[in-house]
């Protein structure tokens, strides 16, 4: 992530507001992530890397987390079909 996050909106605050759980920390992480110029490369990272936790390329973890729980349901269902 080194070069992506030097043009990254979050590089001049602090870390911890975008692992927060504090329903208004993760609104101004978002919309610190509105601004970012690399914001779907982060999302992209995150979604590969199953980033469980924190607000990554404008998604907050907790969605993330059912993403990951329905595209998880979905590969069973293929793999029980095939």
């Amino acid at each position: 992530m080194g070069d992506l996050y030097r043009d990254a909106a979050c590089r001049d605050h602090d870390v911890e507001l975008f692992y927060s759980e504090e329903r208004e920390d993760v609104l101004a992480a978002l919309r610190i992530c509105g601004t970012c110029p690399v914001r779907d490369a982060c999302r992209e990272i995150a979604m590969a890397e199953r980033e469980f936790f924190g607000v990554w390329g404008g998604i907050p973890g907790h969605y993330r987390r059912r993403l990951f729980r329905r595209e998880d349901r979905r590969r069973r269902r293929e793999q029980r079909a095939a």
